[in-house]
This record gives C-alpha cells, sequence and structure tokens, in this order.
C-alpha cells in the first residue's frame, strides 16, 4: 500500500503481453482515466518515465465525471473531485486505487484487473465516509478510456422486440451514444461496441441489468469511450459510513486481428465467469409455443414421452399453469402472476404428476416463473403495496401489471418463499426466469425508511435481483436458471454472471433468428444463447403473424430450422404430436448429433463468423458459422444459403492442426478424409436451393 504525497502526480501501468498493450491508469480531475496504447505506437516508450499526453481530457459535463454531487437538496450538483488517498498494485496486471472527494464526505474505491484474456475489468464502488452531511448523487461514471489509434470503423447492436442484436455500423465521426431508459438492458441497444483500428480490434461491454449509457466520441487519432448507469432520472443519496453505490462493472480490451479474435477472448472471459461453467445445457422441450400461456396436465402428460422419443433432455411447462390466492380465475397467465400456487383446474392432480412422468422418461423437469412482475388478480396489490414500485411516484394502475420491488428485503423474500415452496414440492431441475415489462426509472412506494429509499430504485431492484438469482441458485444447486425478458429485453453480462442462459427472442422464424444468433454471439458465448426449433410444421402461431413479430417466414424447411437453433443452446417448442414419423426421424437424428458431438464444441470452442452479418430479411447470400475446439481436434460447420446465394462456397476453417488427418462428415452423407491445412484454405459447400443449408463435422481421423 502506498500513499502519495500532496500534489504528486499520478500514474499507473498495467501491461497486456499478448496483444502488447499498456494501460495508463491517471487522475484527471473528476474522472479515473484508463488510456489504452499499444506499445508500438508512435515509437513511444511507455514503460519508463515519459509518457505520451493523452489527445483529450475528460469534458467536466460531458458525463465524463466520476460523480456528480451535491451536499444539500438545494445545492446545484456540481462535478467532484478527487484525490488519491491510497493505492495498492500487487503486480503490473492489478491495480486498487482509493480516492478521496475533495471539500465532500466522499470517498471511492476502484479496482482494475487485467485478466489472461486481456480484457481489463473495472468495478468502483463510491461510499459516503461518515463524517460529514448526506451527498446526492445525480450522475456517475463507470470507466473512461481513452483509445491512442486512428478509429476506421465501429460496429454495435440494435434492434426491438423480436429483432434482437442486428449488427450496425456507425460510420464518420460523430459521436455516437447507445442507452437503455426502460428499466432494463433493453431491445433497442446492447451495452456493447466493437471499434477496428488498424490490425487491431477494440471491444466495451457494461455488465448492467437497468439503465445504461455507453459513449464513443471520436477524437484526433483516436476515440474516448465512457458510460455506466444512465443518470436520467437518477438519484442517490449518500449518508452515513455504511452507505455505498456500486457502479456496474466494465469490460474493455485491445486484441490484435479481428472481430473473430476478439470475440474468442471475450467468450473466454465470460464463459469462465459463469455458475457452473462445465455443466451441460439441456437439450429442452418447452410448452409455450404449442399452448401459450394455456398448459394443461392432459396435453403435458401426452407431450412428454414424444418429448423424450426427440432426445430431449429436460421438459419445461411454462407459463399459465398457476392460479392466484385468491383461487382459479378466467384471467390470462399474464394477470394470474405474482403469487404462484398451482392451478388445480389446469392440474387436477397437481405438477408433481408431470414432474413423476418427467422422470420417469428420464426428463429433466422445469417450470416457468416471473418473479418480479405481479399480475391485475394477484392478492399482493391489495395486502402489500408497499412492495411494488411506484414509477414516477404512482402506484401502479389497478389494471396494469406491477413490478415487485426486490430492493425491499421482504419483497425479496416472499419471491424467493413463493419461488422455492414450488421447486421443492415439485421437484424442478430447469427454472426460467422471466420479465414481460418495462418500468422506467422505477420508484419507490411512499413512506417506507430512508435506509432504503436513498438508493436509487433501479440500483436497489438489480441489485436484489442478483441476490435472489445467487440465493435459489444456493437453495438448489443442481438447478438450470434461465433468464428471459419477452426475449433477449434483459440480457446482459451481469444477469449472466448469475444464470446459466437466457432465452434469445420470442421470433419464432428461422431467418431473422439466424441473424440474432450472430449479432446475440458477437456479445455473448454461445452456451448461454438459449434457441428452440419452434415454427413445424409451417402454420400460423397465434399473437406471431402481425407485423411487430415481422410476420411468420415460411421460409426454411425442417434442417434449416433446426440448425438455426442449434447454434446456441438448443431445444424444441413445437406441436410435436402432429408430426410426421419422417420430421421424428430427422430432429431426432439432430438432437442426438448435437447431444453427442457439437453441444462441446459449440458451448465451448472458438466461434468464427464466416461471412458478413446476415441481414434479417434473408436477402443476403449465405451465412456460415464455424466453432472450433480449442485443441484442435474438432469443429462443426453450419452453412446457410439464403436468397442471394449461389449454389456452392468455399470456407476456410481456421484453428485447425495443419499436419492432422480429419474426417469431414457432412448431416447424412458418408465421410471423406482432409488434412488441416486444406480444410483451413477452403472447404466447399454445396446447397442446392435457398434456405437450405449445410451441417459439417469434422474431427481427427
Amino acid at each position: 500500500m502506498a500513499a502519495p504525497s500532496p500534489g504528486a502526480k499520478q500514474r499507473w501501468i498495467l501491461h497486456d503481453p499478448a496483444s502488447d498493450t499498456r494501460y495508463v491508469i491517471r487522475l484527471s480531475g473528476p474522472a479515473l482515466v484508463a488510456d489504452c496504447y499499444p506499445e508500438s505506437a508512435a515509437g513511444r516508450t511507455h514503460g519508463g518515465a515519459e509518457m505520451p499526453s493523452p489527445p483529450a481530457e475528460p469534458a467536466p459535463r460531458d458525463a465524463a465525471m466520476l460523480v456528480a454531487a451535491a451536499a444539500s437538496e438545494e445545492a446545484a450538483d456540481e462535478p467532484v473531485s478527487w484525490s488519491v488517498a491510497s493505492w495498492h498494485q500487487p503486480d503490473r496486471r492489478t491495480l486498487r486505487i482509493v480516492l478521496a472527494a475533495v471539500d465532500l464526505p466522499l470517498a471511492a474505491t476502484v479496482d482494475f484487473v487485467l485478466d489472461d484474456t486481456g480484457i481489463l475489468t473495472r468495478h468502483t464502488t463510491i461510499r459516503h465516509d461518515g463524517n460529514g452531511p448526506d451527498v446526492n448523487i445525480a450522475a456517475t461514471l463507470a470507466f473512461w478510456v481513452g483509445v491512442h489509434e486512428p478509429i476506421d470503423h465501429m460496429r454495435y447492436l440494435a434492434g426491438a422486440w423480436a429483432r434482437e442484436t442486428e449488427l450496425r455500423p456507425h460510420l464518420g465521426d460523430t459521436p455516437l451514444r447507445l442507452e437503455s431508459r426502460v428499466g432494463k438492458t433493453g431491445f433497442d441497444f446492447q451495452p456493447y461496441v466493437a471499434l477496428r483500428a488498424g490490425g487491431a480490434t477494440y471491444l466495451c461491454q457494461i455488465f448492467w441489468s437497468g439503465n445504461w449509457a455507453l459513449e464513443v466520441v471520436p477524437r484526433a487519432g483516436g476515440a474516448a469511450l465512457f458510460g455506466g448507469l444512465n443518470d436520467w432520472r437518477f438519484r442517490c443519496r449518500l449518508g452515513g459510513a455504511a452507505s455505498s453505490l456500486p457502479l456496474p462493472m466494465v469490460i474493455f480490451g485491445r486484441f490484435e486481428g479481428g472481430l473473430n479474435a476478439a470475440t474468442h477472448r471475450l467468450h473466454d472471459y465470460r464463459r469462465a465467469r459463469r455458475p457452473d461453467p462445465e455443466r451441460p445445457i439441456a437439450v429442452q422441450f418447452n410448452s409455450w409455443y404449442p399452448y401459450l400461456g394455456e398448459p394443461n396436465a392432459e396435453a403435458m402428460l401426452a407431450l412428454v414421452p414424444l418429448a423424450q422419443r426427440l432426445g430431449c433432455e429436460a421438459f419445461v411447462v411454462d407459463a399459465g399453469w398457476y392460479k392466484t390466492d385468491e383461487g382459479e380465475s378466467a384471467g390470462d397467465w399474464m394477470a394470474r402472476t405474482g403469487d404462484w400456487r398451482t392451478s388445480r383446474q389446469r392440474f387436477p392432480k397437481g405438477l408433481r404428476e408431470v414432474s413423476a412422468r418427467c422422470r420417469e422418461h428420464g426428463l429433466k423437469f422445469g417450470l416457468w416463473f416471473e418473479p418480479e412482475v405481479i399480475g391485475s388478480l394477484s392478492a399482493i396489490r391489495r395486502d402489500h403495496p408497499e412492495w411494488l414500485h411506484h414509477v414516477g411516484g404512482r402506484p401502479p394502475a389497478p389494471q396494469d401489471r406491477a413490478i415487485l420491488n426486490l430492493g425491499i428485503p421482504a419483497a425479496r423474500r416472499h419471491a424467493f418463499d413463493r419461488v422455492t415452496r414450488i421447486l421443492s414440492a415439485v421437484g424442478v431441475d430447469w427454472m426460467k426466469w422471466d420479465f414481460n415489462a418495462d418500468f422506467g426509472a422505477g420508484g419507490w412506494a411512499p413512506d417506507l425508511p430512508r435506509s432504503l429509499t436513498d438508493q436509487d430504485p433501479l440500483v436497489a431492484h438489480y441489485e436484489g435481483v442478483y441476490r435472489l438469482q445467487d440465493a435459489i441458485r444456493r437453495w438448489f444447486p443442481n438447478l438450470t436458471l434461465e433468464m428471459c425478458a419477452s426475449g433477449g429485453g434483459r440480457m446482459d453480462g451481469a444477469l449472466l454472471s448469475h444464470a446459466h442462459a437466457n432465452w434469445l427472442s420470442d421470433q419464432p422464424g428461422p431467418v431473422r433468428k439466424l441473424a440474432i444468433h450472430v449479432g446475440s454471439q458477437l456479445a455473448h458465448p454461445a452456451v448461454v444463447c438459449n434457441d428452440w426449433l419452434i415454427e413445424w410444421p409451417p402454420g400460423s402461431i397465434a399473437g406471431y403473424d402481425d407485423e411487430d413479430s415481422g410476420g411468420l417466414d415460411e421460409r426454411g424447411d425442417l434442417p434449416f430450422r433446426l440448425r438455426s437453433a442449434m447454434l446456441g443452446s438448443f431445444g424444441i417448442s413445437a406441436r410435436i404430436d402432429r408430426w410426421r414419423e419422417a420430421d421424428f426421424a430427422v430432429a431426432a437424428a439432430h438432437v442426438a448429433l448435437y447431444r453427442e458431438k457439437l453441444r462441446p464444441i459449440i458451448h465451448h470452442g472458438d466461434q468464427y463468423l464466416l461471412t458478413k452479418a446476415p441481414p434479417g430479411d434473408g436477402n443476403g447470400d449465405w451465412a456460415a458459422l464455424w466453432y472450433a475446439a480449442k485443441d484442435g481436434a474438432s469443429g462443426v460447420l453450419f452453412a446457410f444459403r439464403l436468397a442471394k446465394g449461389e449454389a456452392s462456397r468455399s470456407f476456410p476453417l481456421p484453428g485447425l492442426v495443419p499436419d492432422q488427418c480429419y474426417r469431414v462428415s457432412f448431416f447424412s452423407r458418408a465421410a471423406s478424409e482432409m488434412r488441416g491445412d486444406a480444410l483451413t484454405g477452403g472447404l466447399v459447400v454445396a446447397i442446392p436451393a435457398p434456405f437450405q443449408s449445410a451441417l459439417c463435422y469434422v474431427e481427427r481421423c
């Protein structure tokens, strides 16, 4: 531990030898800056006493302050100036800096860790030091990074419900701002950006599930990136030594090579920090699309043996299995959430009957919940209105769904008790946690203690969400926890540090879903991206034939649809009781191949996007993804011919051992043998018609 003398000029260096990148950490007025330099930039030496001057300084009011605060309600919010109180750097990859605010009773602890993957993490906690008046926090900054290479282009992910994560370019020298103001990660943007600079790629990702903001400002010779909590309607009061405000963790990295090389390192980092990272994600059957919120015992019991025939490993009963404390109701599945009592009208012998049938057929049993959302018929509305978010200071309207404020300990205990009682009594192995709501900046109910309401309601809520996730997993260590928010509406690194997988999108069409996979798997590893074969046989799915979802897409045969869904974690949600035997055989063969050979490669290998990101409307040429095992022993190629594609195309397959012999097996065709260097040079794939596909498995001879 070291403490600088007053006024001393403080700089610290973290070095990543793999990419020969150095991060120079320095305090610049209201911001703690990390300048990222390639070691060879401009011939400068960063290891000596002379440090290059940064091309730009954080602007005090351009969100580039660590915190804007006021010592009273009447005082104006101003950027806080800081001094270094202490620091500790045990090695060249780890740094902790403790800051003390000038003229305010605030302190901040900032941790930097440079991971073996080349990713720099930054986590900041602001706290009251207990020696002065309360301080109102109006804006914060989770990170500020300076890039010191000319930026060629930027890429980000944008979308909407059922159209998530379209990869979009940002051209020119204008600033880019991405944000959410809907109370969750959101459909509009992912908290992720990629920058290309010569032969290097920069990635930045914010780990946060509530409102966030990320900005990129091009500057002469580089760019500045900053963001964290969105300051829109944000307010937090710190008072007393026990009060603190954790800011979102942010990861940033510079990687030699293109987007594929950078994505490998991001995936490595994210996979290592998942719960139970080595546990396989089961192939599931899910009841949602066949029964759309109205499951019943007779239908579920009949589907169990069919799911087992297909090779599924888990059977998940989705929304609609429950009633409220008031009893049975004709209200729809959205109106009944919150009390979590089994509907005896729908399941006369209880859910245990379905769970037992699953066990008889060697299947795990799963169940859907929406722990944070309280339906209009729930007893919570009457008994505990103080547990609900009062958005904008107003109580939820009686006919609207309400949000249970998990920042309130009693509300969190209610959710834990009700959910775990069902999980235990029924014998549940898979929990799907949904969230079909927006709630802006959240809001506290009146008359709650200041010990709660001093904290920003969204920050408190999501700290409660993460605690509840962890508590449920501790109570049921073998449980698989899947997250969902009308699809990918709340999919982020923070949530997926506490859960195993995320339902990718409510989009049923395989062509648009293929594009969603490609975008989502830039920001997230394939293992967390859960998808299902949905619409087979082709036909109407109620609620998904409107313009908002893009309409139902009749394009794509059964193998195309299966393979699109197999790009991450995988399941089936279709009327399998109406399938022909030939369809069963095709699907079962794909499930078997996925379980026996493909799943470990897809979930733990390096992914390469071999084409441009496909357009959601299918009017591209080809889409191809190659997953290679880390040891080069095997790989799997998924190739999809789109509307404008020629009949054949050659794809280089990297990541193999050059002089190794490989067996090359296209699905349902005889295998051939090729050397690794030949496959790296290119494998010719022929597909006879648009919206058909090829699946090729490669393994050592």
